[in-house]
């Protein structure tokens, strides 16, 4: 790995815990660092990130439902106040789905401008043309 890329992932790395511990807390601090190991330890596809977060979102409502579901009056913009682990859930599964989706974005985006297409993607050809001519009907002599 060059200098300047392992420059890069340690600073992208330090930006992310330092956001984490700024929106987190104490707690943020150590989502970011359990993060920043599991990344180092493992080096997750930006699939692997993307599948993580699904995971830790879809958690979010048995979190919930764990607790007891609350009474009518309850539900309202308040209504995760008391519930603080579902919100650090949902707090670290929207950074892994973040930190994939600009993994995944930043493998997928071409190198220099020469392997980039001159002009747009070419669209199909319409139906018509795709099948082909009609046949033209001969005139009889009738």
């Amino acid at each position: 790995m060059r200098p300047r890329l392992r420059q890069r992932a340690l600073l992208d790395r330090l930006l992310l815990v330092g956001v984490l511990w700024l929106l987190g807390g104490r707690v943020g601090l150590v989502a970011g660092a359990a993060f920043v190991a599991y990344d180092l330890v493992s080096r997750p596809t930006p699939r692997d990130l993307l599948v993580l977060a699904v995971l830790l979102l879809g958690l979010v409502p048995l979190g919930v439902l764990a607790r007891g579901l609350p009474a009518v009056e309850a539900v309202g913009p308040g209504f995760a106040e008391g519930n603080l682990p579902v919100h650090y859930l949902a707090g670290a599964g929207l950074a892994l789905l973040v930190v994939g989706v600009l993994r995944d974005v930043r493998a997928g985006t071409p190198g220099p401008a020469e392997t980039r297409p001159a002009g747009p993607a070419a669209l199909p050809a319409p139906p018509e043309e795709r099948r082909g001519p009609l046949p033209t009907s001969r005139k009889t002599g009738r």
